[in-house]
Formats: structure tokens, sequence, C-alpha cells
């Protein structure tokens, strides 16, 4: 599960180079050019990537009741600070509710991951 992960994170990563360089190829584009198109991006990527970075490291952080996989945390920052250096390129636009669906792909992508990995650990009821 690690390879899947780590070869999307790297798909993503150049998706990011791409797009700071205005060098997205316009089939790319037509992928998304509807209304609100961008932000499902956000949500599906990130969601997606959330989902496989969670399956194939899943060591938790304990927050009382609650548990995320730790890799979630660094991913969180990382897609905050891409978010917010979009500010300093001519070809990006930072934007609030880019970051909002961005995060709300993460929460649910972390959410099937660790239903998932439960459904897996539990045995099936005889």
């Amino acid at each position: 599960m690690k390879i899947p992960a780590l070869i999307f994170l790297l798909l993503i990563i150049l998706i990011i180079f791409a797009a700071d360089l205005d060098a997205i190829p316009p089939v790319v584009r037509d992928l998304y050019r509807f209304p609100g198109g961008d932000l499902l991006g956000h949500f599906v990527l990130y969601g997606l990537l959330a989902y496989l970075l969670a399956r194939a490291f899943p060591r938790p952080l304990r927050l009382g009741r609650f548990s995320i996989p730790i890799i979630v945390l660094p991913l969180l920052a990382l897609i905050a600070l891409e978010e917010f250096s979009q500010s300093f390129f001519v070809a990006r636009t930072a934007s609030l509710s880019d970051l909002a669906f961005s995060f709300l792909g993460v929460s649910v992508g972390t959410w099937l991951a660790q239903q998932r990995q439960r459904a897996i650990k539990t045995p099936p009821a005889v």
C-alpha cells in the first residue's frame, strides 16, 4: 500500500508544479472546467491522497476518544502551506474555499481509511 500512496503523492506534487508554472495541459484543465470543478478536484485528489496515506501509514495519534493517522497532520500542514504559497505565483490564486474543500477531502479520505482498517481487523460475524 505504501508504493501507490507515494506514487499518488508524486502525482499531486507534479500537478502543483505544473499549476505553479501555468503548464497544466488543456485536456487536464477540461476535466474540472465546470462550476465547482476546482473545488471537487481539491476534495477528490486530497481525499484520495489521504485515504492512500492513512492506509499505508496507519500509526495513530490518540486524541482522547479519537485517533487519526499521524501522517494526516503533516499532510494538512503541507496543503495549507501550498494554498498560501499560491499568493506568490502569478498563475495561481490562494483561496479559503480551496483550502476548505482540500481539508474536507482529507477528513473524508481519512475516515474511509479508518473504516476500511476496522473492517479488516474485525472478523466477520457468523
